[in-house]
């Protein structure tokens, strides 16, 4: 099916924009905050629940994996429900499951809670994404996206510093108890504020499309977590990934073949918004590489706290979300193609440093090397998502931006676990040698494998038609 280009703009107007928009970006932003803030709380909860390293992590993996399997049947419910009812609903199950978290008395119930917290974040993630390219015009998309796209960087960056911070001073319960108040504050603002955008209609979900979903996306999830610890030749692994495969590739063929499909698919038929989705992975992959990679080695290698880790990173966060906003604004006014090839470049030269890091490396270092490599994260992602979003039309907004989010959340599950493995496997290579000098060359070891995610993302860049930002696409 061919597509064709018109200078079509429709988007919906709406009364008190400003209010809806507060609500949707701090929603986001406790559900993506919330994705990290168990890496540094972990040791915390294992020593006061007595539980195991390999237990504790569904913690983080159990979240994610609920997430994974919910944004993909997303498009169905954005459909069916109003934008009232399923943003309430899911900033309910957000403070049920947070509320639950922070009075577990044991394992099992902290891990429901964490199931149910992230019930309702599956829904927000992708619902505000919707919502912002509903109400936007074209012409200024590129700067409300970039305002998400701070939210969608900044938040996973600040997590392991709040929960440090909390977990330091008081305890693992308050990384959940002290989001509560926020949660039910933002919930009685939404259900103040919040009118319904997005046009709803009775559509019947099919049932074996939630079933390969759900097998899919979450073997893929289960896989990659569980390489870190078995291993990537564990029949575990090897099966989840095979099977996780399997469903998906069906999935994906059923959905082009359903006279109305849960999940459509043919935004990628079209080469900027599939461009746009591969580069998305490969630099989403480079981003959650240097997020665990660096911590760990400041960490393990050099003795540095956690929460110190998290504050040398720090600047970094701040980077990004500056870039992210300002290159939104700017790709509305000169398009995205020359940011993202900039970037993309940008950031092999700096995975490039990245791989020369070693215990001599000083904390300013870090903090240097780290800035410049948001920088160039921060001039590929926004304009990339616009671009994506952009060849949209109206009644596939909900479905290329599910499509978007659960490759965000699916790079988020497989690049820490592939990248603590690359490491681990350099690392053993030269386990002959002092053990910070085999962290050393693990640590380069991954991030030369890294470098080649960003070359990839330079070729894709380069593969991008440059349109005008008020072009739209109209699939026939």
């Amino acid at each position: 099916m061919a597509a064709t280009t018109q200078t079509i703009d429709k988007h919906v107007q709406v009364e008190n924009r400003i209010p809806l928009i507060i609500v949707l970006m701090v929603g986001n932003f406790i559900a993506l905050i919330n994705e990290t803030v168990m890496n540094v709380a972990l040791p915390n909860i294992e020593e006061t629940l007595g539980i195991q390293t390999t237990t504790a992590h569904w913690l983080s993996t159990g979240y994610m994996l609920t997430i994974g399997i919910l944004i993909p049947i997303s498009a169905y419910l954005m459909q069916r429900f109003t934008t009232r009812q399923l943003l309430l609903t899911a900033l309910s199950f957000f403070f049920i499951g947070t509320l639950i978290a922070g009075f577990a008395p044991n394992f099992s119930i902290l891990l429901l809670g964490r199931v149910i917290q992230a019930s309702g974040s599956g829904i927000i993630i992708p619902l505000v994404t919707t919502v912002i390219i509903t109400i936007t015009p074209l012409a200024k998309r590129g700067s409300m996206l970039g305002l998400l796209m701070v939210v969608i960087l900044f938040a996973p960056a600040i997590g392991p510093v709040f929960s440090g911070l909390v977990v330091e001073q008081a305890s693992w319960r308050f990384v959940f108890i002290s989001v509560l108040p926020v949660t039910l504050v933002l919930l009685g603002f939404a259900a103040y504020y919040v009118r319904n955008v997005l046009e709803t209609k009775r559509t019947k979900i099919d049932i074996l499309s939630v079933v390969l979903a759900v097998i899919g996306f979450g073997s893929i999830v289960i896989g990659f977590s569980s390489a870190g610890a078995e291993g990537w030749t564990s029949p575990l692994v090897l099966g989840a990934l095979l099977i996780g495969l399997a469903a998906i590739a069906y999935f994906a063929y059923r959905q082009f073949n359903l006279e109305t499909p849960m999940l459509d698919l043919r935004p990628y038929k079209n080469k900027n918004f599939l461009m746009a989705i591969l580069v998305t992975i490969t630099v989403m992959m480079c981003f959650f590489a240097a997020m665990i990679l660096l911590p760990i080695f400041m960490q393990d290698a050099l003795g540095i706290s956690a929460f110190d880790s998290g504050i040398v990173l720090f600047p970094g966060g701040i980077m990004i979300a500056i870039m992210a906003l300002l290159t939104g604004r700017l790709s509305d006014r000169f398009g995205p193609k020359p940011f993202a090839i900039t970037g993309t470049v940008l950031l092999v030269a700096m995975i490039g440093l990245m791989t020369t890091i070693s215990t001599d490396t000083t904390m300013l270092q870090f903090t240097l090397l780290y800035v410049g490599f948001t920088f160039a994260i921060g001039l590929i992602l926004t304009p990339m998502t616009t671009l994506g979003l952009n060849q949209l039309t109206e009644e596939l907004y909900s479905h290329g931006s599910a499509s978007l989010n659960a490759f965000n959340q699916i790079s988020g599950a497989i690049g820490p676990a592939l990248f603590i493995t690359l490491m681990s496997g350099g690392s053993q290579a030269v386990a002959s040698q002092s053990a910070d000098q085999a962290m050393t060359a693990g640590l380069q070891f991954a991030f030369t494998i890294a470098g080649a995610f960003a070359v990839a993302a330079v070729v894709f860049v380069l593969l991008v038609k440059q349109s005008k930002p008020v072009h739209h696409y109209q699939y026939e």
